[in-house]
């Protein structure tokens, strides 16, 4: 003899458990989105971020080329008085790591030489080839003397223009990744205020990309073609991945 099916008997969720399944689907979702960028990122030849970041006195702004969680560069305004004279600049340099570089040559002013990071082209080669400098290079700078009007001043540096600053320019980077050398670039445009200021001085970056083959050259403001991959760091993939 069979038994005749029982009706099944209808469960209601809690409205707390409700609420953490569908926190948990989020951030499955969310990290499979993650995972397939980075996927995409380690097939790709050169992987290229944009962003829009200025420089402020005090603060420096990092950057993390290949958004593993460590700051490989940095870029910071500089502010000297002293006995005679005021001087505001901005410099670029490595972090963390020494072999972390900048593009640049030996810059000569008055009877002084200085390491001045390249403004380089687009279009520009960054590889073995390509002069890296100190540590420290600096990219742009004023003078003011302390014994003349405000109106008074003098620059200094690549990326100064004809006094007015220059826009979207590159550094030149060169950078380790467990253990192995990679080259990349980063888009800035700087501006100068001739105003005695903290922060006369500012770099606003656009954009940085990398080479994930090692040794292998890249060319500045490369940013579209078969071997690009565009990683905005606030996608969702980025999100699960915990930047902000």
């Amino acid at each position: 003899m069979s038994i005749a099916p029982q009706p099944r008997k209808t469960f209601k969720i809690s409205d707390s458990l409700d609420w953490q399944l569908n926190s948990y689907a989020l951030m499955a979702s969310a990290a499979g989105v993650s995972v397939l960028a980075l996927a995409s990122a380690s097939e790709a030849k050169i992987v290229y971020t944009k962003t829009y970041e200025v420089t402020r006195a005090g603060y420096p702004l990092y950057i993390d080329l290949n958004h593993d969680g460590i700051n490989d560069f940095l870029l910071r305004t500089t502010y000297y008085a002293g006995t005679s004279y005021f001087a505001v600049g901005l410099d670029a340099s490595g972090n963390r790591n020494v072999k972390n570089v900048v593009a640049g040559k030996r810059y000569s002013h008055s009877s002084y030489f200085l390491s001045a990071a390249s403004a380089l082209p687009r279009g520009a080669p960054i590889g073995p080839k390509r002069h890296f400098s100190d540590p420290h290079p600096f990219m742009a700078m004023e003078f003011f003397d302390k014994d003349v009007p405000s109106s008074q001043y003098s620059d200094l540096g690549p990326w100064v223009g004809n006094g007015g600053g220059v826009r979207n320019r590159y550094l030149g980077l060169k950078f380790v990744i467990h253990g192995k050398v990679h080259y990349g670039w980063a888009r800035l445009s700087v501006a100068v205020g001739h105003r005695r200021q903290y922060e006369d001085v500012t770099g606003t970056l656009t954009g940085y990309a990398y080479e994930t083959v090692p040794n292998k050259p890249i060319i500045a403001g490369k940013t579209k073609g078969a071997d690009v991959i565009m990683f905005p760091p606030d996608t969702l993939g980025g999100l699960a991945l915990g930047r902000k």
